[in-house]
């Protein structure tokens, strides 16, 4: 299981997954900054733990 994961944030809508997920946070780091170049400027692309994501609701903790 991944440990980290890359977030969208735009200021109407808040945080969003973006499905990116990494073993590691350089690995996120690097990953969003790839899809920042990729889609532009008009959201902001953040790694980030899977519990402090799940902490600001841009993705749903669960149980298997």
């Amino acid at each position: 299981m991944s440990s980290y994961l890359v977030a969208e944030w735009t200021r109407s809508a808040g945080y969003a997954d973006t499905g990116i997920r990494a073993d590691g946070y350089a690995e996120a780091e690097a990953a969003a900054a790839r899809k920042h170049r990729t889609d532009g400027a008009s959201s902001r692309y953040l790694p980030m733990s899977l519990v402090r994501a799940i902490e600001l609701g841009a993705v749903w903790g669960g149980s298997r």
